[in-house]
């Protein structure tokens, strides 16, 4: 006695296998309800987790069914061996077992042929494991590793499979139903053999009459109720999302991943999506809703129909790079406005431009000659948007991109050139609606997240609370929404601000809008990159964004930013949006950032009470004053020389007169007037067809020629 006494206690018990199980993932909503289950190896459906408790009905029926002392013995039941030994013996044939659920938990834990000697290693091995694990522990093991047909392993997949709810909610008629199971699983399956289920529930519940658990009544009311354990499927839902979140590398204990999905959220947007592509244009669209302060994605829809292979519906259309249109202006212009080189009032010019690999042209295809930063931006034009680009930088437009985690743009910024800006790069919708709430977040910006975490997320940041604010508060407005709509009808809509983008040859079409609380991100396009002339941003995404956003806040009220402190009003020149100077005759309101936004007196004014811009605009204002034809006009002053996108290099030690470069242009009338200018300063005069001679300076610069007629052409060059 002594000996096995030592062995029980010295000889290792292998808790590494107790720990052990064949358990799958279950990828849950953010309440817990399952969205999809990833077998385990061998295709087991092992849910482990359950903590019994003795209040649970299926705790009392598998007791009483399987091991009516379990409480009370030390993990071997002498008198259940006395009995079947003499119940044995008595009839010469095997007619009665002494098994606990001790040592049913080391059978299913190490399982071995039967025989006596693995009889007897079970019971050494169930005495050892009821020194080391309490009661419940054990109990948790049994009914996590219990056969119950099938593919199921463990009271909670059967729970789960068979009546749709968790094993603690399991009434008195289904525990004592799933409680007979495991003594034969194959013929006693419910969904299979609901009469051999249904005899053995009867003993079950007999058992548990016997044992105290339950009246006479409780036993009787219980069998006669009607069950139908169903076959059941395993739930599919949210299908892109739950492909792309995938099975993180830690579970939690109880083998679920409890992920940011909304479910009610998800539904909402599967059904507005669909509703607004039946019969539509394009076949594909994707939805996106983040939550601005998590980072936590409540929402993804990757296409209208996972299953409508004919449309590609597999294809995750939130993930699909496709070409940004016009989502990457307000980068820009945040940009430009934290480097104070942009307020909302700031007037820059939109006028045609040209360069070497370049020809923009405004998606309506005509000019204003000067205009607002605010109306460039809710306008969403063009040539004023490759004004904000070059002010601020491509590159530094490019690295912003890149901090805002658009992965997809991936190529070095001389690939995209100027026209980043206008949307010449792919993008993701995930990628771009996690780019837009840092907008949200009043600059900073995290990565979007999949499964449902309370640290809060690690913000990086890209740009001000100042030019954040005032990015959402140009693109926001009732005003807007009629300019969208053309009818006030649908414009009264929660507080939010909104920018639209359509790539070029009408493939994609793009909405993402945004308030401080959630971020909607929309694309709507063919999965083939097919065009349709459908496929505008206003026109295909816009209204499902919003209709998303009425029914996220179904009163029309919604939470608004509130103006940061930094962000100052002042008066400003309406003409040239800088400070007034003495000749300014009307003035208006601005925002700037305090210390930061430049406020340069108004040079429009200058002499006088005459507006007087640069060489470029005043000659696009002349010739729309005065229209020439176009073909004509477009030949009748040209620059000759330097050739468009030239690039120079500038020798430190060489004479500075060595180093002109000739300017020269070509007109149809000989000998015609010819002014330069570079920058906008004036460099001088010539003639046409005759050099003005330019001392070469680092930096890229315009290089501008005009005439009294108001005519004009323009060039770029760079200068090392």
């Amino acid at each position: 006695m002594a000996v096995f006494l030592a062995a029980l206690r010295w000889v290792p018990f292998p808790e590494e296998k107790l720990g052990r199980l064949p358990a799958a993932v279950v990828l849950a909503d953010r309440s817990g309800e399952p969205l999809r289950v990833k077998l385990a190896a061998g295709g087991f459906d092992c849910r482990p987790g359950y903590k019994p408790s003795p209040e649970h009905w299926i705790a009392k029926a598998m007791v009483a069914a399987e091991d009516r002392r379990f409480w009370a013995h030390p993990g071997v039941d002498a008198l259940a061996i006395l009995r079947a030994g003499a119940q044995n013996l008595l009839l010469g044939r095997r007619v009665s077992g002494a098994s606990t659920i001790s040592t049913q938990v080391i059978r299913l834990m190490e399982p071995r042929r039967r025989t006596l000697a693995t009889k007897a290693i079970e019971a050494f091995r169930a005495l050892q494991m009821e020194r080391r694990h309490g009661k419940r522990e054990i109990l948790a093991q049994y009914l996590d590793r219990a056969p119950f047909g099938g593919n199921l392993v463990g009271i909670e997949a059967a729970a789960r499979r068979y009546f749709g709810k968790g094993a603690g909610e399991l009434s008195l008629a289904e525990a004592a139903l799933l409680a007979g199971v495991p003594q034969s699983p194959s013929r006693l399956r419910p969904d299979r053999h609901p009469e051999a289920a249904k005899r053995r529930q009867a003993y079950v519940l007999e058992r548990m009459e016997a044992c105290g658990f339950i009246t006479a009544r409780e036993r009787e009311e219980a069998f006669s109720q009607p069950l139908a354990a169903r076959s059941g499927t395993y739930p599919f839902r949210a299908p892109h999302f739950c492909d792309l979140a995938g099975v993180p590398a830690r579970a939690g204990a109880d083998a679920t991943v409890r992920t940011t999905l909304d479910a009610d959220l998800q539904r909402l947007a599967e059904e507005i999506l669909r509703r607004h592509l039946e019969g539509g244009a394009a076949e594909g669209g994707a939805v996106v809703v983040l939550e601005v302060a998590t980072g936590a994605v409540r929402a993804m829809v990757g296409s209208p129909d996972y299953f409508a292979a004919a449309r590609a519906g597999q294809v995750n259309g939130a993930t699909a790079a496709r070409a940004a249109g016009s989502t990457l202006k307000p980068f820009a212009y945040a940009l430009a406005i934290d480097r104070g080189l942009a307020t909302p009032a700031t007037v820059i010019p939109d006028v045609p431009m040209r360069f070497r690999d370049l020809d923009p042209r405004n998606f309506s295809m005509d000019c204003r000659g000067l205009v607002s930063v605010r109306d460039a931006l809710v306008l969403s034009l063009n040539l004023p948007a490759i004004e904000i680009e070059r002010r601020a930088g491509q590159e530094r437009l490019w690295a912003t991109l890149r901090e805002l985690g658009l992965s997809t743009i991936d190529r070095p910024a001389e690939h995209y050139g100027l026209g980043l800006v206008l949307g010449n790069a792919e993008v993701r919708l995930l990628d771009l609606a996690n780019a837009y709430a840092c907008f949200a977040r009043g600059g900073g910006w995290a990565p979007a997240r999949f499964v449902e975490t309370s640290r809060p997320p690690a913000v990086k940041p890209v740009f001000s609370p100042e030019a954040c604010w005032m990015v959402s508060d140009m693109l926001a407005g009732d005003e807007r929404a009629m300019d969208t709509t053309g009818h006030a009808a649908d414009v009264r809509m929660p507080p939010m601000a909104w920018k639209t983008g359509t790539s070029a040859g009408l493939r994609d079409a793009w909405t993402v809008a945004w308030n401080p609380e959630v971020v909607v991100g929309v694309w709507v396009g063919n999965p083939d990159g097919s065009p349709s002339d459908q496929l505008v941003g206003r026109k295909a995404a816009t209204p499902i964004a919003w209709d998303l956003f009425r029914q996220m806040y179904p009163d029309n009220e919604g939470p608004w930013f509130a103006r940061p402190a930094g962000v100052e009003e002042r008066t400003v020149c309406a003409a040239s949006g800088c400070a007034p100077g003495p000749h300014c005759g009307h003035r208006i309101g601005d925002w700037g950032i305090a210390r930061v936004s430049r406020h340069e007196v108004c040079p429009v004014h200058r002499g006088g009470p005459e507006d007087t811009w640069p060489a470029a605009v005043a000659s696009f204002l002349a010739r729309r004053a005065a229209p020439v034809a176009e073909e004509a006009e477009a030949e009748a002053v040209r620059i000759v020389a330097p050739a468009r996108g030239s690039t120079y290099r500038r020798v430190p030690d060489l004479d500075v007169d060595a180093q002109k470069l000739a300017l020269e242009a070509a007109s149809d009338r000989a000998g015609e007037a010819i002014h330069w200018f570079v920058d906008d300063r004036s460099v001088g005069k010539s003639r046409a067809g005759e050099p003005l001679f330019w001392p070469l300076e680092r930096g890229t610069h315009q290089i501008v020629c005009s005439t009294a007629r108001g005519l004009s052409d323009r060039v770029e060059i760079a200068v090392e």
